[in-house]
């Protein structure tokens, strides 16, 4: 239950101060006390702190009702009603000056009288919020080293708010024209607020500007951040603030990434010099190393049709071992230079069949080794969406290395298979062949790791590091399982295309 409304009277007139207790006691209120003067009265409010005042204009002592109400105003801040038979002009002037918050005259009737009270009770308690949202923002703003802007556009002058030293040695005094103020701006800040007086944003609208104070000898240059709004008046009202530290941070950002494009344009300068030397020596490599090697093949060849029966058993055998190392050479050259060359050939995504061009490459392995019959099993429409040129040398490579290593068993079969892996779609080629030991898994994709001996099965080593290479620049990653003398998987995902 809420606390009942004290009221101090002051009347000089006992018997009109006793009925008008009587009265409010009846209405509900608590009479604090009756006070026939000044000194009277303001004992009691320092003794019991009233909600209200109900102040006769005539009172016993020096002081008259109106300035004991100005000092209980100015020293509590209380709501002052006046009941008196006072209403010529001149002293409801003297009245006004003290913020009273009702003038009653004498006689009124108990409506009157109630009325008036709650009025200004509620008056009060809205003024008092109204204070502390105030005092609140006040000490926002100076925690904040904020302080408040106002434009009266028709009086051209801009009030500010300074209690923290905000704009010292910027803007003299908190009030100033308006013309003053943009001369305190860096011409380009002083465009934009010039703007915004003469063309006010739409109300309640809000507005950022970011203007430089203009430059003062000897003074370090200062950057200032007013978030403004326009009232129904036309005014303008907001906050303006010291973004120094900001802007001399977003210039030092500024300053650093104009300083990292150049590097990186140097260094994309200096990379694409060296790719371009990079393809020259392949491309020398290419010539200068296969041109040998051929002649030692083709003279080897020569040596073996010509001077044969010569050479005996064993000079024949070596000068095939001599061809067959500089084929191996050759290949090794050649799979040397398709992966260099990966990352420079253009990639052009599209739908591909994988089953269809699977089947098309194992048509060519059984054209090529004709004496070895290996069963293929293909998932059919396994569509992807990639480059089809760099999506057949993946799963070309893949289906020679099961055609490879599965060479051995009696029934060779090798699989295309689609499988869900961590949510995520792999496409496998499984061969029932040698296999490998699991935990050699993620050495398969080195260059020139072979698992496998060489004199047993050929290859350059650089197969699966392509087709790996492949993958990635699609966004995908591979995948590969086995177990000795029980086969391999071996697969990729491809990210889909942004």
């Amino acid at each position: 239950m809420s606390a009942l409304k004290k009221i101090l009277i002051v009347e000089d007139e006992g018997i009109v101060a006793f009925n008008l207790q009587q009265r409010l006691k009846q209405m509900g209120y608590d009479v604090i006390g009756l006070a026939e003067s000044g000194s009277e009265g303001l004992a009691l409010v320092e003794q019991h702190r009233p909600d209200l005042v109900l102040m006769d204009i005539h009172i016993k002592g020096e002081l008259d009702g109106i300035g004991l109400a100005d000092i209980m105003h100015r020293a509590h801040a209380l709501p002052i009603i006046y009941l008196t038979a006072y209403s010529e002009d001149t002293t409801l002037a003297r009245a006004r000056q003290t913020r009273p918050y009702g003038y009653l005259i004498k006689p009124f009737s108990e409506r009157e009288l109630h009325a008036t009270i709650q009025m200004a009770l509620e008056r009060h308690e809205v003024q008092v919020q109204l204070t502390h949202s105030q005092q609140m923002l006040q000490l926002a703003l100076q925690a904040a080293h904020m302080s408040h802007l106002m434009v009266d556009r028709q009086a051209r002058q801009v009030s500010l708010s300074d209690d923290a030293g905000l704009l010292a040695g910027i803007i003299e005094g908190p009030v100033i024209s308006s013309d003053s103020f943009l001369a305190c701006f860096a011409e380009g800040g002083a465009s934009q607020l010039k703007a915004l007086l003469d063309f006010p944003p739409r109300a309640g609208a809000p507005l950022r500007v970011v203007a430089q104070a203009a430059d003062r000898a000897g003074a370090p240059a200062r950057w200032f951040q007013m978030d403004v709004a326009s009232d129904e008046d036309g005014n303008i009202r907001g906050i303006i603030q010291d973004v120094t530290a900001q802007e001399k941070a977003r210039q030092r950002m500024l300053h650093i990434n104009e300083e990292l494009e150049q590097r990186v344009a140097e260094r994309t300068a200096d990379l694409r010099r060296q790719v371009k030397e990079i393809e020259a020596f392949s491309y020398t490599a290419a010539h200068d190393l296969k041109s040998p090697l051929r002649a030692i093949a083709g003279l080897s060849d020569v040596l073996v049709e010509d001077c044969g029966q010569n050479l005996g058993t064993d000079g024949a055998t070596m000068l095939g071992h001599i061809s067959d190392a500089a084929g191996q050479m050759g290949a090794l050259i050649d799979a040397l230079l398709k992966l260099s060359s990966l990352s420079r050939v253009p990639m052009h995504r599209q739908p591909v069949d994988l089953s269809r061009m699977a089947l098309d490459i194992a048509d060519q392995l059984a054209r090529e080794y004709p004496d070895l019959h290996t069963r293929f099993s293909v998932v059919p429409s396994l569509m992807v969406d990639a480059d089809p040129a760099l999506i057949r040398s993946v799963l070309d490579n893949l289906l020679r290395n099961a055609w490879k290593f599965s060479s051995t068993t009696t029934e060779p079969t090798i699989d295309l298979r689609r499988d869900v892996r961590n949510g995520l779609v792999h496409y496998l080629v499984c061969d029932n062949g040698i296999g490998f030991d699991p935990g050699q898994a993620e050495r398969l994709f080195e260059p020139f790791v072979r698992l496998h001996a060489s004199s047993t099965f050929a290859g350059t080593g650089l197969g699966l590091n392509i087709a790996q290479r492949i993958v990635e620049r699609h966004g995908g990653s591979m995948c590969a399982d086995g177990r000795p003398g029980q086969g391999a998987c071996i697969g990729f995902h491809l990210a889909e295309p942004a």
